[in-house]
């Protein structure tokens, strides 16, 4: 028996993505509304700390570890705080200093498309670790939209 597996990045499969949400929150709404939207903050699909932290290592940025919930990040563009209310939660984004709106909104693209590619790195690497001895990868291709396509064989 063979098992197909698609491991599509995150940023893929989130529909209506953190920077759809944050170039409207930052271009189109009036200053009030922005203000309100900031101190809210913006969801993410962010949940994993580690996975995040190593997404922000591959950017020139300077970013902070506060605790396991809080990340504060400083960018040319403007700062970004990634915080939670608990481990397992997912981050929230909050904004703040913005110097240069069209700049930061393409850093959070960065990051948001860079987090989802290391989360479907670290998922294929799961996999591979945990295969037992009755499985094997048959097929291990990667798709036109950077999906990965794995045939597991059990036997």
């Amino acid at each position: 028996m063979s098992v197909v597996l698609t491991l599509t990045s995150c940023a893929i499969i989130a529909g209506l993505s953190i920077t759809q949400t944050a170039s409207m929150a930052l271009i189109v709404q009036d200053n009030d509304e922005l203000e309100e939207n900031i101190n809210e903050g913006l969801e993410t699909q962010f949940v994993d700390t580690q996975i995040l932290l190593k997404t922000l290592q591959g950017f020139d940025c300077h970013f902070t570890q506060v605790n396991e919930n809080q990340i504060n990040v400083q960018t040319t563009c403007g700062n970004l705080i990634y915080q939670r209310g608990a481990v397992g939660e997912a981050y929230k984004l909050y904004l703040d200093e913005i110097n240069d709106v069209e700049g930061l909104v393409q850093n959070i693209r960065s990051f948001e498309f860079d987090y989802g590619r290391n989360v479907q790195a670290y998922t294929y690497d799961h996999i591979k670790k945990n295969l037992t001895d009755d499985m094997t990868i048959v097929e291990d291709e990667l798709l036109e939209d950077d999906s990965l396509y794995l045939t597991i064989n059990i036997e």
